[in-house]
């Protein structure tokens, strides 16, 4: 699938790419299931993946932005998140994203050509190492000294 916005939103810096990726549920077998990757310049360090065709059952995850980058291109992350190349499929390729939490392991397959498009472009939007400048300080030490 192509993004939805192919530039960022004027008032927010906000970029889009609904997609189909597949959960891995065997040697052989994966589901297509529906998401909706989200880059905003307000969050200028991560990539928000929802997934839309179930999202009264499935929470969201928020990725490194950085990390996903580097998993395009060799593994990348540790712990909850792994992101890496997979190699052994044809075509144009896809991104193998390892989720675990204490609740168990998922494994997605994500195209890669769209996926890596649509993530450069985040890049236009707020370059590698101009993160702070876009970083509203104030918002960020509210929330830390927030206190639920």
């Amino acid at each position: 699938m192509r993004p939805t916005d192919e530039r960022p939103h004027p008032r927010t810096g906000r970029l889009h790419l609904d997609q189909t990726i597949h959960l891995v549920v065997g040697a052989t077998e994966a589901l297509p299931v529906t998401v909706r990757f989200t880059y905003d310049a307000a969050d200028p360090l991560a990539v928000r993946m929802d997934f839309t065709g179930c999202a009264d059952v499935l929470a969201p995850w928020v990725f490194a932005r950085d990390l996903l980058y580097a998993g395009l291109r060799g593994s990348s992350g540790i712990g909850h998140v792994r992101v890496w190349p997979d190699r052994r499929r044809r075509g144009a390729g896809s991104v193998r994203i390892l989720l675990s939490d204490t609740e168990g392991t998922a494994m997605l397959r994500v195209p890669g050509a769209p996926f890596e498009e649509w993530l450069t472009k985040t890049y236009s939007v707020v370059p590698a190492g101009t993160e702070g400048d876009h970083l509203y300080w104030d918002d960020v030490v509210r929330q830390l000294l927030r206190q639920d």
